[in-house]
Protein backbone atom coordinates (compact mmCIF):
# COMPACT_ATOMS: atom_id res chain seq x y z
CA UNK A 1 0.00 0.00 0.00
CA UNK A 2 2.87 2.34 0.86
CA UNK A 3 4.40 1.82 -2.60
CA UNK A 4 1.01 2.35 -4.23
CA UNK A 5 0.65 5.62 -2.34
CA UNK A 6 4.06 6.82 -3.53
CA UNK A 7 3.21 5.82 -7.11
CA UNK A 8 -0.11 7.65 -6.86
CA UNK A 9 1.59 10.78 -5.52
CA UNK A 10 4.23 10.63 -8.26
CA UNK A 11 1.55 10.24 -10.90
CA UNK A 12 -0.41 13.18 -9.49
CA UNK A 13 2.77 15.26 -9.39
CA UNK A 14 3.57 14.34 -12.99
CA UNK A 15 0.05 15.20 -14.15
CA UNK A 16 0.17 18.50 -12.27
CA UNK A 17 3.55 19.41 -13.76
CA UNK A 18 2.45 18.38 -17.24
CA UNK A 19 -0.79 20.35 -16.98
CA UNK A 20 1.10 23.38 -15.64
CA UNK A 21 3.65 23.17 -18.45
CA UNK A 22 0.90 22.80 -21.04
CA UNK A 23 -1.01 25.74 -19.57
CA UNK A 24 2.16 27.85 -19.53
CA UNK A 25 2.84 26.89 -23.15
CA UNK A 26 -0.69 27.86 -24.19
CA UNK A 27 -0.53 31.15 -22.28
CA UNK A 28 2.90 31.94 -23.73
CA UNK A 29 1.67 31.06 -27.22
CA UNK A 30 -1.37 33.31 -26.82
CA UNK A 31 0.82 36.15 -25.53
CA UNK A 32 3.26 35.68 -28.41
CA UNK A 33 0.46 35.60 -30.99
CA UNK A 34 -1.10 38.69 -29.45
CA UNK A 35 2.24 40.51 -29.65
CA UNK A 36 2.70 39.50 -33.30
CA UNK A 37 -0.85 40.51 -34.20
CA UNK A 38 -0.26 43.86 -32.52
CA UNK A 39 2.86 44.40 -34.66
CA UNK A 40 0.87 43.56 -37.80
CA UNK A 41 -1.93 45.95 -36.81
CA UNK A 42 0.57 48.75 -36.17
CA UNK A 43 2.19 48.23 -39.58
CA UNK A 44 -1.17 48.26 -41.35
CA UNK A 45 -2.15 51.43 -39.49
CA UNK A 46 1.16 53.03 -40.50
CA UNK A 47 0.53 52.15 -44.15
CA UNK A 48 -3.04 53.48 -43.98
CA UNK A 49 -1.73 56.75 -42.51
CA UNK A 50 0.98 56.92 -45.18
CA UNK A 51 -1.59 56.45 -47.95
CA UNK A 52 -3.87 59.08 -46.43
CA UNK A 53 -1.01 61.59 -46.24
CA UNK A 54 0.06 60.88 -49.82
CA UNK A 55 -3.55 61.08 -51.02
CA UNK A 56 -3.89 64.48 -49.39
CA UNK A 57 -0.59 65.65 -50.88
CA UNK A 58 -1.64 64.63 -54.39
CA UNK A 59 -5.26 65.82 -54.12
CA UNK A 60 -6.34 68.19 -56.89
CA UNK A 61 -9.53 69.23 -58.64
CA UNK A 62 -7.59 70.57 -61.60
CA UNK A 63 -8.91 68.53 -64.53
CA UNK A 64 -5.89 69.44 -66.66
CA UNK A 65 -3.54 68.08 -63.99
CA UNK A 66 -5.58 64.88 -63.62
CA UNK A 67 -5.63 64.35 -67.38
CA UNK A 68 -1.87 64.89 -67.49
CA UNK A 69 -1.40 62.15 -64.89
CA UNK A 70 -3.61 59.78 -66.87
CA UNK A 71 -1.62 60.43 -70.03
CA UNK A 72 1.72 59.94 -68.24
CA UNK A 73 0.86 56.49 -66.88
CA UNK A 74 -0.38 55.41 -70.33
CA UNK A 75 2.93 56.33 -71.99
CA UNK A 76 5.18 53.51 -73.13
CA UNK A 77 8.53 53.37 -71.39
CA UNK A 78 10.41 54.64 -74.47
CA UNK A 79 8.12 57.65 -74.86
CA UNK A 80 8.23 58.45 -71.15
CA UNK A 81 12.02 58.28 -71.06
CA UNK A 82 12.27 60.51 -74.14
CA UNK A 83 10.02 63.19 -72.63
CA UNK A 84 12.01 63.12 -69.40
CA UNK A 85 15.29 63.42 -71.28
CA UNK A 86 14.00 66.37 -73.33
CA UNK A 87 12.62 68.13 -70.26
CA UNK A 88 9.03 67.93 -71.50
CA UNK A 89 8.19 66.19 -68.22
CA UNK A 90 9.85 66.63 -64.85
CA UNK A 91 10.81 63.80 -62.53
CA UNK A 92 8.33 65.13 -59.95
CA UNK A 93 5.47 65.23 -62.49
CA UNK A 94 6.06 61.61 -63.43
CA UNK A 95 6.47 60.52 -59.81
CA UNK A 96 3.17 62.16 -58.85
CA UNK A 97 1.41 60.47 -61.77
CA UNK A 98 2.56 57.00 -60.72
CA UNK A 99 1.94 57.64 -57.02
CA UNK A 100 -1.58 58.74 -57.95
CA UNK A 101 -2.14 55.65 -60.10
CA UNK A 102 -0.77 53.27 -57.45
CA UNK A 103 -3.01 54.89 -54.82
CA UNK A 104 -5.98 54.48 -57.15
CA UNK A 105 -5.17 50.77 -57.47
CA UNK A 106 -4.97 50.50 -53.67
CA UNK A 107 -8.35 52.22 -53.28
CA UNK A 108 -10.35 50.88 -56.21
CA UNK A 109 -9.26 47.24 -56.57
CA UNK A 110 -8.84 44.26 -54.28
CA UNK A 111 -5.44 43.53 -55.82
CA UNK A 112 -3.43 44.69 -52.75
CA UNK A 113 -0.08 44.80 -54.54
CA UNK A 114 1.57 47.84 -52.88
CA UNK A 115 2.79 47.44 -49.28
CA UNK A 116 4.67 50.70 -48.82
CA UNK A 117 5.25 54.05 -50.50
CA UNK A 118 8.83 55.28 -50.29
CA UNK A 119 8.62 58.58 -48.39
CA UNK A 120 11.96 59.81 -49.70
CA UNK A 121 10.88 59.50 -53.36
CA UNK A 122 9.71 63.09 -53.83
CA UNK A 123 12.83 64.64 -52.30
CA UNK A 124 14.97 62.49 -54.59
CA UNK A 125 12.90 63.45 -57.67
CA UNK A 126 13.22 67.14 -56.76
CA UNK A 127 17.00 66.75 -56.44
CA UNK A 128 17.12 65.21 -59.92
CA UNK A 129 15.08 68.04 -61.42
CA UNK A 130 17.17 70.67 -59.66
CA UNK A 131 20.48 69.13 -60.70
CA UNK A 132 19.75 68.35 -64.34
CA UNK A 133 16.99 70.71 -65.49
CA UNK A 134 18.73 73.90 -64.35
CA UNK A 135 21.63 73.25 -66.72
CA UNK A 136 20.91 71.75 -70.13
CA UNK A 137 24.62 71.12 -70.67
CA UNK A 138 24.67 68.38 -68.04
CA UNK A 139 23.80 65.02 -69.63
CA UNK A 140 20.97 63.25 -67.89
CA UNK A 141 21.53 59.64 -66.78
CA UNK A 142 19.69 56.99 -68.84
CA UNK A 143 16.96 56.33 -66.25
CA UNK A 144 16.46 59.98 -65.32
CA UNK A 145 13.14 60.43 -63.53
CA UNK A 146 11.86 56.91 -64.20
CA UNK A 147 9.79 55.81 -61.17
CA UNK A 148 10.51 52.20 -60.22
CA UNK A 149 8.67 49.81 -57.96
CA UNK A 150 10.72 47.39 -55.88
CA UNK A 151 9.95 43.95 -54.49
CA UNK A 152 9.61 44.14 -50.69
CA UNK A 153 12.46 41.69 -50.07
CA UNK A 154 15.01 43.95 -51.81
CA UNK A 155 16.68 46.28 -49.31
CA UNK A 156 16.12 50.05 -49.38
CA UNK A 157 17.95 52.11 -46.78
CA UNK A 158 15.73 53.05 -43.84
CA UNK A 159 13.08 50.44 -44.66
CA UNK A 160 12.57 46.87 -43.47
CA UNK A 161 12.55 43.87 -45.81
CA UNK A 162 10.41 41.36 -43.95
CA UNK A 163 9.91 38.69 -46.66
CA UNK A 164 6.51 38.29 -44.99
CA UNK A 165 7.93 37.39 -41.56
CA UNK A 166 6.28 39.38 -38.77
CA UNK A 167 9.40 38.94 -36.64
CA UNK A 168 11.37 40.99 -39.21
CA UNK A 169 9.20 44.08 -38.87
CA UNK A 170 11.04 47.26 -37.86
CA UNK A 171 14.48 45.82 -38.66
CA UNK A 172 15.47 48.73 -40.87
CA UNK A 173 18.24 48.41 -43.45
CA UNK A 174 21.31 50.56 -42.83
CA UNK A 175 22.17 50.41 -46.54
CA UNK A 176 20.29 49.86 -49.77
CA UNK A 177 20.99 46.80 -51.90
CA UNK A 178 23.77 47.58 -54.35
CA UNK A 179 21.32 47.27 -57.24
CA UNK A 180 19.02 49.94 -55.79
CA UNK A 181 21.92 52.31 -55.17
CA UNK A 182 23.12 51.85 -58.75
CA UNK A 183 19.63 52.44 -60.14
CA UNK A 184 19.36 55.67 -58.17
CA UNK A 185 22.74 56.76 -59.54
CA UNK A 186 21.27 56.12 -62.99
CA UNK A 187 18.38 58.48 -62.20
CA UNK A 188 15.64 56.00 -61.27
CA UNK A 189 13.27 56.94 -58.43
CA UNK A 190 12.17 54.05 -56.15
CA UNK A 191 8.62 55.02 -55.16
CA UNK A 192 6.72 51.90 -54.09
CA UNK A 193 7.42 48.50 -52.58
CA UNK A 194 5.37 45.49 -53.56
CA UNK A 195 4.03 42.38 -51.88
CA UNK A 196 5.67 38.96 -51.60
CA UNK A 197 4.67 35.55 -50.23
CA UNK A 198 5.94 34.67 -46.77
CA UNK A 199 9.34 32.86 -47.14
CA UNK A 200 9.48 33.87 -50.86
CA UNK A 201 9.03 30.15 -51.60
CA UNK A 202 5.55 30.14 -53.11
CA UNK A 203 3.93 30.68 -56.48
CA UNK A 204 1.08 32.44 -54.64
CA UNK A 205 1.52 35.87 -53.03
CA UNK A 206 0.33 36.24 -49.45
CA UNK A 207 1.77 36.88 -45.99
CA UNK A 208 0.45 37.61 -42.47
CA UNK A 209 1.61 41.25 -42.50
CA UNK A 210 0.19 42.65 -45.72
CA UNK A 211 -2.28 39.95 -46.72
CA UNK A 212 -3.01 38.47 -50.14
CA UNK A 213 -2.21 39.97 -53.53
CA UNK A 214 -4.71 38.82 -56.13
CA UNK A 215 -4.44 38.48 -59.87
CA UNK A 216 -4.79 41.90 -61.54
CA UNK A 217 -7.78 40.88 -63.69
CA UNK A 218 -9.08 37.61 -62.20
CA UNK A 219 -9.29 38.43 -58.49
CA UNK A 220 -10.09 34.87 -57.40
CA UNK A 221 -6.72 33.69 -58.75
CA UNK A 222 -3.12 34.37 -57.82
CA UNK A 223 -0.82 36.88 -59.48
CA UNK A 224 2.09 34.46 -58.99
CA UNK A 225 5.09 34.54 -56.70
CA UNK A 226 7.36 35.54 -55.37
CA UNK A 227 7.56 38.83 -57.32
CA UNK A 228 3.77 38.81 -57.52
CA UNK A 229 3.13 42.32 -56.24
CA UNK A 230 5.45 43.67 -58.93
CA UNK A 231 3.68 41.83 -61.73
CA UNK A 232 0.23 42.94 -60.58
CA UNK A 233 1.19 46.60 -60.14
CA UNK A 234 2.86 46.76 -63.56
CA UNK A 235 -0.09 45.05 -65.27
CA UNK A 236 -2.46 47.64 -63.75
CA UNK A 237 -0.28 50.54 -65.00
CA UNK A 238 0.79 51.39 -61.46
CA UNK A 239 4.47 51.09 -62.38
CA UNK A 240 6.40 51.39 -65.61
CA UNK A 241 9.47 49.42 -64.44
CA UNK A 242 9.91 47.07 -61.51
CA UNK A 243 12.70 45.19 -59.77
CA UNK A 244 12.07 41.58 -58.79
CA UNK A 245 14.19 38.55 -57.97
CA UNK A 246 14.13 34.99 -59.25
CA UNK A 247 15.27 31.75 -57.62
CA UNK A 248 12.83 29.26 -59.13
CA UNK A 249 10.80 31.37 -61.51
CA UNK A 250 9.93 34.22 -59.15
CA UNK A 251 10.14 36.83 -61.93
CA UNK A 252 9.07 34.71 -64.91
CA UNK A 253 6.08 32.96 -63.34
CA UNK A 254 4.32 36.14 -62.08
CA UNK A 255 5.05 37.76 -65.45
CA UNK A 256 3.44 34.78 -67.21
CA UNK A 257 0.46 34.66 -64.82
CA UNK A 258 -0.21 38.41 -64.76
CA UNK A 259 0.51 39.31 -68.37
CA UNK A 260 3.73 41.35 -68.23
CA UNK A 261 7.35 40.69 -69.21
CA UNK A 262 10.20 39.71 -66.91
CA UNK A 263 13.85 38.75 -67.28
CA UNK A 264 16.16 36.63 -65.10
CA UNK A 265 19.79 37.45 -65.97
CA UNK A 266 22.76 35.11 -65.58
CA UNK A 267 23.75 35.25 -61.90
CA UNK A 268 27.22 36.70 -62.52
CA UNK A 269 25.93 39.52 -64.72
CA UNK A 270 23.79 41.16 -62.03
CA UNK A 271 24.97 42.39 -58.65
CA UNK A 272 23.70 40.50 -55.60
CA UNK A 273 25.41 42.60 -52.91
CA UNK A 274 23.23 43.19 -49.85
CA UNK A 275 20.41 41.17 -51.39
CA UNK A 276 18.11 39.22 -49.06
CA UNK A 277 17.60 35.59 -50.14
CA UNK A 278 14.71 33.25 -49.33
CA UNK A 279 17.26 30.76 -47.97
CA UNK A 280 20.80 32.19 -47.61
CA UNK A 281 23.79 29.95 -48.30
CA UNK A 282 22.53 28.20 -51.41
CA UNK A 283 25.45 28.23 -53.85
CA UNK A 284 24.15 25.96 -56.62
CA UNK A 285 20.62 27.35 -57.01
CA UNK A 286 21.34 30.66 -58.65
CA UNK A 287 19.08 33.50 -57.57
CA UNK A 288 19.29 36.87 -59.25
CA UNK A 289 17.51 40.19 -59.33
CA UNK A 290 16.00 41.29 -62.61
CA UNK A 291 13.60 43.71 -64.30
CA UNK A 292 9.86 43.46 -64.91
CA UNK A 293 7.90 45.76 -67.20
CA UNK A 294 5.14 46.13 -69.78
CA UNK A 295 7.44 45.63 -72.79
CA UNK A 296 10.81 44.08 -73.59
CA UNK A 297 12.35 47.43 -74.56
CA UNK A 298 12.12 48.46 -70.90
CA UNK A 299 14.05 45.36 -69.85
CA UNK A 300 16.75 46.10 -72.42
CA UNK A 301 17.18 49.70 -71.23
CA UNK A 302 17.41 48.44 -67.62
CA UNK A 303 20.11 45.89 -68.46
CA UNK A 304 22.02 48.19 -70.80
CA UNK A 305 22.15 50.94 -68.17
CA UNK A 306 23.36 48.62 -65.40
CA UNK A 307 25.92 46.56 -67.31
CA UNK A 308 28.56 49.24 -67.07
CA UNK A 309 31.63 50.30 -65.10
CA UNK A 310 29.87 51.50 -61.89
CA UNK A 311 28.40 48.03 -61.28
CA UNK A 312 31.65 46.28 -62.17
CA UNK A 313 33.59 48.55 -59.81
CA UNK A 314 31.14 48.14 -56.93
CA UNK A 315 30.85 44.35 -57.17
CA UNK A 316 33.91 42.30 -58.24
CA UNK A 317 31.74 39.17 -58.48
CA UNK A 318 29.92 40.58 -61.50
CA UNK A 319 31.59 39.72 -64.81
CA UNK A 320 32.91 43.02 -66.25
CA UNK A 321 31.14 42.54 -69.58
CA UNK A 322 29.21 45.62 -70.82
CA UNK A 323 25.94 45.16 -72.69
CA UNK A 324 26.85 43.80 -76.12
CA UNK A 325 24.58 45.79 -78.39
CA UNK A 326 25.88 44.06 -81.50
CA UNK A 327 24.45 40.74 -80.25
CA UNK A 328 21.11 42.27 -79.31
CA UNK A 329 20.77 44.10 -82.65
CA UNK A 330 22.00 41.22 -84.84
CA UNK A 331 19.60 40.01 -87.52
CA UNK A 332 21.40 36.71 -88.18
CA UNK A 333 18.96 33.77 -88.37
CA UNK A 334 18.99 31.62 -85.25
CA UNK A 335 18.62 27.92 -84.57
CA UNK A 336 16.01 27.75 -81.84
CA UNK A 337 14.99 24.65 -79.93
CA UNK A 338 11.46 24.24 -78.64
CA UNK A 339 9.37 21.97 -76.46
CA UNK A 340 5.68 22.23 -75.65
CA UNK A 341 5.82 20.01 -72.58
CA UNK A 342 8.74 18.62 -70.59
CA UNK A 343 7.36 15.11 -70.06
CA UNK A 344 7.28 15.52 -66.29
CA UNK A 345 4.33 17.85 -65.70
CA UNK A 346 1.99 18.11 -68.68
CA UNK A 347 1.61 21.69 -69.90
CA UNK A 348 -1.88 23.05 -70.47
CA UNK A 349 -3.15 23.20 -74.07
CA UNK A 350 -2.99 27.03 -74.02
CA UNK A 351 0.71 26.91 -73.05
CA UNK A 352 1.40 24.38 -75.80
CA UNK A 353 -0.52 26.51 -78.29
CA UNK A 354 1.64 29.55 -77.55
CA UNK A 355 4.84 27.54 -78.11
CA UNK A 356 3.47 26.05 -81.34
CA UNK A 357 2.32 29.42 -82.68
CA UNK A 358 5.63 31.04 -81.68
CA UNK A 359 7.46 28.31 -83.59
CA UNK A 360 5.45 29.12 -86.72
CA UNK A 361 6.00 32.87 -86.38
CA UNK A 362 9.74 32.48 -85.83
CA UNK A 363 10.06 30.13 -88.82
CA UNK A 364 8.22 32.66 -90.97
CA UNK A 365 10.72 35.28 -89.77
CA UNK A 366 13.59 33.16 -91.13
CA UNK A 367 14.75 31.23 -88.08
CA UNK A 368 15.31 27.47 -87.90
CA UNK A 369 13.22 25.71 -85.23
CA UNK A 370 14.15 22.22 -84.05
CA UNK A 371 12.52 19.97 -81.42
CA UNK A 372 14.49 19.76 -78.18
CA UNK A 373 13.76 17.71 -75.09
CA UNK A 374 15.63 18.61 -71.87
CA UNK A 375 17.39 15.51 -70.53
CA UNK A 376 16.13 13.64 -67.45
CA UNK A 377 13.69 16.18 -65.98
CA UNK A 378 12.90 13.97 -62.93
CA UNK A 379 16.60 14.07 -62.01
CA UNK A 380 16.67 17.84 -62.54
CA UNK A 381 13.63 18.31 -60.27
CA UNK A 382 15.25 16.20 -57.57
CA UNK A 383 18.43 18.29 -57.81
CA UNK A 384 16.38 21.51 -57.71
CA UNK A 385 14.84 20.44 -54.39
CA UNK A 386 18.19 19.43 -52.88
CA UNK A 387 20.00 22.56 -53.99
CA UNK A 388 17.18 24.96 -53.10
CA UNK A 389 16.42 23.59 -49.63
CA UNK A 390 20.03 22.82 -48.72
CA UNK A 391 19.36 22.29 -45.01
CA UNK A 392 16.21 20.24 -45.41
CA UNK A 393 14.09 23.26 -44.48
CA UNK A 394 15.70 24.11 -41.13
CA UNK A 395 16.17 27.78 -42.02
CA UNK A 396 12.45 28.15 -42.77
CA UNK A 397 11.55 26.23 -39.59
CA UNK A 398 13.69 28.61 -37.54
CA UNK A 399 12.21 31.69 -39.23
CA UNK A 400 8.63 30.52 -38.65
CA UNK A 401 9.20 29.18 -35.13
CA UNK A 402 8.10 32.40 -33.43
CA UNK A 403 5.93 33.78 -36.17
CA UNK A 404 2.48 33.74 -37.71
CA UNK A 405 2.28 31.25 -40.58
CA UNK A 406 0.44 32.22 -43.75
CA UNK A 407 -1.93 29.68 -45.36
CA UNK A 408 0.06 29.80 -48.63
CA UNK A 409 3.11 28.27 -46.90
CA UNK A 410 1.42 26.18 -44.21
CA UNK A 411 1.78 22.94 -46.17
CA UNK A 412 5.48 23.63 -46.83
CA UNK A 413 5.98 24.44 -43.14
CA UNK A 414 4.41 21.14 -42.10
CA UNK A 415 6.57 19.33 -44.65
CA UNK A 416 9.78 20.95 -43.42
CA UNK A 417 8.89 20.13 -39.80
CA UNK A 418 8.62 16.47 -40.80
CA UNK A 419 11.91 14.53 -40.36
CA UNK A 420 13.68 13.95 -43.67
CA UNK A 421 13.54 10.16 -43.39
CA UNK A 422 9.80 10.34 -42.77
CA UNK A 423 9.44 12.56 -45.86
CA UNK A 424 11.20 9.86 -47.87
CA UNK A 425 8.80 7.25 -46.45
CA UNK A 426 5.78 9.43 -47.25
CA UNK A 427 7.10 9.78 -50.77
CA UNK A 428 7.03 6.03 -51.22
CA UNK A 429 3.49 5.84 -49.82
CA UNK A 430 2.02 8.54 -52.10
CA UNK A 431 3.85 7.42 -55.25
CA UNK A 432 0.87 5.42 -56.62
CA UNK A 433 -1.39 8.49 -56.25
CA UNK A 434 0.99 11.27 -57.28
CA UNK A 435 4.45 10.26 -58.57
CA UNK A 436 5.52 13.89 -59.03
CA UNK A 437 4.87 14.85 -55.41
CA UNK A 438 6.48 11.58 -54.33
CA UNK A 439 9.63 12.57 -56.19
CA UNK A 440 9.74 15.90 -54.34
CA UNK A 441 9.28 14.22 -50.96
CA UNK A 442 12.11 11.82 -51.65
CA UNK A 443 14.54 14.46 -52.87
CA UNK A 444 15.56 16.24 -49.66
CA UNK A 445 19.20 15.76 -48.70
CA UNK A 446 19.53 13.67 -45.53
CA UNK A 447 23.21 14.43 -44.78
CA UNK A 448 26.11 16.64 -45.80
CA UNK A 449 27.47 13.70 -47.79
CA UNK A 450 24.15 13.48 -49.63
CA UNK A 451 24.31 17.23 -50.31
CA UNK A 452 27.86 16.92 -51.66
CA UNK A 453 26.72 14.16 -54.00
CA UNK A 454 23.88 16.41 -55.15
CA UNK A 455 26.31 19.23 -55.94
CA UNK A 456 28.42 16.79 -57.92
CA UNK A 457 25.32 15.59 -59.78
CA UNK A 458 24.38 19.19 -60.62
CA UNK A 459 27.76 19.64 -62.28
CA UNK A 460 27.23 16.47 -64.31
CA UNK A 461 23.68 17.51 -65.25
CA UNK A 462 24.83 20.93 -66.43
CA UNK A 463 27.47 19.26 -68.60
CA UNK A 464 24.89 16.84 -70.04
CA UNK A 465 22.41 19.64 -70.80
CA UNK A 466 25.00 21.76 -72.59
CA UNK A 467 26.19 18.73 -74.58
CA UNK A 468 22.62 18.08 -75.78
CA UNK A 469 22.27 21.79 -76.58
CA UNK A 470 25.49 21.77 -78.62
CA UNK A 471 24.53 18.55 -80.40
CA UNK A 472 21.34 20.27 -81.57
CA UNK A 473 23.40 23.35 -82.62
CA UNK A 474 21.04 25.62 -80.70
CA UNK A 475 21.40 29.36 -80.26
CA UNK A 476 18.32 29.65 -78.05
CA UNK A 477 15.29 27.80 -76.75
CA UNK A 478 11.55 28.49 -76.33
CA UNK A 479 9.17 26.67 -74.00
CA UNK A 480 6.34 27.41 -71.53
CA UNK A 481 7.31 29.55 -68.51
CA UNK A 482 5.10 27.24 -66.44
CA UNK A 483 2.92 24.24 -67.17
CA UNK A 484 -0.17 26.13 -65.97
CA UNK A 485 -1.71 29.59 -66.02
CA UNK A 486 -2.77 31.52 -62.91
CA UNK A 487 -4.60 29.25 -60.45
CA UNK A 488 -6.50 29.87 -57.20
CA UNK A 489 -4.09 30.52 -54.31
CA UNK A 490 -4.96 27.38 -52.36
CA UNK A 491 -4.02 25.19 -55.32
CA UNK A 492 -0.46 26.49 -55.64
CA UNK A 493 0.81 24.84 -52.44
CA UNK A 494 -0.32 21.51 -53.92
CA UNK A 495 1.48 22.07 -57.22
CA UNK A 496 5.11 22.46 -56.20
CA UNK A 497 6.08 19.85 -58.80
CA UNK A 498 5.26 22.41 -61.51
CA UNK A 499 8.68 24.01 -60.82
CA UNK A 500 10.33 22.00 -63.59
CA UNK A 501 9.63 24.59 -66.31
CA UNK A 502 11.06 27.62 -64.52
CA UNK A 503 13.50 26.39 -61.84
CA UNK A 504 15.40 24.28 -64.37
CA UNK A 505 17.03 27.45 -65.69
CA UNK A 506 18.03 28.57 -62.21
CA UNK A 507 19.69 25.20 -61.72
CA UNK A 508 21.53 25.66 -65.02
CA UNK A 509 22.10 29.40 -64.41
CA UNK A 510 20.87 30.27 -67.91
CA UNK A 511 19.33 33.69 -68.64
CA UNK A 512 15.61 33.34 -69.23
CA UNK A 513 12.64 35.62 -69.70
CA UNK A 514 8.87 35.48 -70.02
CA UNK A 515 7.04 37.35 -72.81
CA UNK A 516 3.29 37.96 -72.78
CA UNK A 517 1.80 36.43 -75.96
CA UNK A 518 -1.84 35.41 -75.67
CA UNK A 519 -4.77 34.68 -73.35
CA UNK A 520 -6.75 31.56 -72.52
CA UNK A 521 -9.61 31.06 -74.98
CA UNK A 522 -12.86 29.10 -74.82
CA UNK A 523 -11.24 26.60 -77.15
CA UNK A 524 -8.32 26.19 -74.72
CA UNK A 525 -10.75 25.30 -71.93
CA UNK A 526 -12.48 22.81 -74.21
CA UNK A 527 -9.13 21.24 -75.07
CA UNK A 528 -8.47 20.73 -71.35
CA UNK A 529 -11.85 19.01 -71.08
CA UNK A 530 -11.16 16.82 -74.12
CA UNK A 531 -7.47 15.98 -73.95
CA UNK A 532 -5.69 16.94 -70.71
CA UNK A 533 -4.15 13.85 -69.11
CA UNK A 534 -5.56 13.58 -65.56
CA UNK A 535 -3.19 10.90 -64.37
CA UNK A 536 -2.50 11.96 -60.77
CA UNK A 537 -3.56 14.32 -57.97
CA UNK A 538 -1.58 17.29 -59.32
CA UNK A 539 -3.07 16.96 -62.79
CA UNK A 540 -6.55 16.70 -61.28
CA UNK A 541 -6.05 20.06 -59.53
CA UNK A 542 -5.06 21.63 -62.85
CA UNK A 543 -7.96 20.03 -64.72
CA UNK A 544 -10.56 21.25 -62.22
CA UNK A 545 -9.35 24.85 -62.44
CA UNK A 546 -8.85 25.08 -66.21
CA UNK A 547 -11.72 23.03 -67.67
CA UNK A 548 -14.83 24.47 -69.34
CA UNK A 549 -16.58 26.90 -66.99
CA UNK A 550 -13.63 27.17 -64.59
CA UNK A 551 -13.20 30.89 -65.18
CA UNK A 552 -9.77 30.64 -66.80
CA UNK A 553 -10.79 32.34 -70.07
CA UNK A 554 -8.89 35.60 -70.50
CA UNK A 555 -5.95 34.64 -68.29
CA UNK A 556 -2.57 35.66 -69.76
CA UNK A 557 -0.30 33.08 -71.38
CA UNK A 558 3.41 33.76 -71.87
CA UNK A 559 6.37 32.20 -73.64
CA UNK A 560 9.75 31.52 -72.04
CA UNK A 561 12.94 32.35 -73.96
CA UNK A 562 16.25 30.81 -72.83
CA UNK A 563 19.90 31.04 -73.88
CA UNK A 564 23.20 29.69 -72.59
CA UNK A 565 24.86 31.17 -69.51
CA UNK A 566 26.19 34.66 -70.21
CA UNK A 567 24.22 35.10 -73.44
CA UNK A 568 21.80 37.58 -71.86
CA UNK A 569 21.76 39.93 -74.86
CA UNK A 570 20.76 37.07 -77.17
CA UNK A 571 17.94 36.09 -74.82
CA UNK A 572 16.64 39.67 -74.82
CA UNK A 573 16.94 39.78 -78.62
CA UNK A 574 14.75 36.69 -78.92
CA UNK A 575 12.26 38.07 -76.38
CA UNK A 576 12.00 41.31 -78.35
CA UNK A 577 11.44 39.42 -81.60
CA UNK A 578 8.77 37.17 -80.07
CA UNK A 579 7.00 40.23 -78.67
CA UNK A 580 7.09 41.94 -82.08
CA UNK A 581 5.84 38.87 -83.94
CA UNK A 582 2.90 38.35 -81.58
CA UNK A 583 1.93 42.01 -81.66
Amino acid sequence: MFHLGIASCCWQLFCTCFASALLAYIIFGCFKRRKLNKAVLERRQQFAASKAALRKHLATTDTVQLEKRRLIVQLKFADLAEKLQKGELSAVDVLHAYQWRALTICDDTSCNCVVEFVDEAEDFAKQLDHLYNKDSNIAKPPLFGIPISVKESIQIKGHDSTRGYVRSLNQYASESANLIRLLQDLGAVPFARTNVPQTLLSFACSNPIYGRTSHPTHFNRTCGGSSGGEAALIRLFGSVLGVGSDVGGSIRVPAHYSGVVGFKPSSDRMTQLRSVASIPGRPMMCATAGPMARDVHSLVVFMKALLDKPMFDSDPYVMPVPFRDEIFRSTEPLTIGYYETDGFFDALPCCRRVVSKSKQLLEQAGHRLVPFQPPDIPLAVSLIVRSCVVDGGQYIIDQLADDLVDPCVRLIHILYCTPVRLRHLLGKLVRPLDPKSALLLGSFASSTADLRRAYEAIGHYRTLFVERWKQASLDALICPPHAVVAMPDYVMSRLMSVVSYSALYNLLDFPAGSVQCSVVSDRDEQNVEDAYNVRDFSAKQVFQNCRVGSGSVGLPVGLQCVTLHGQDELCLRLMAEVERLWS
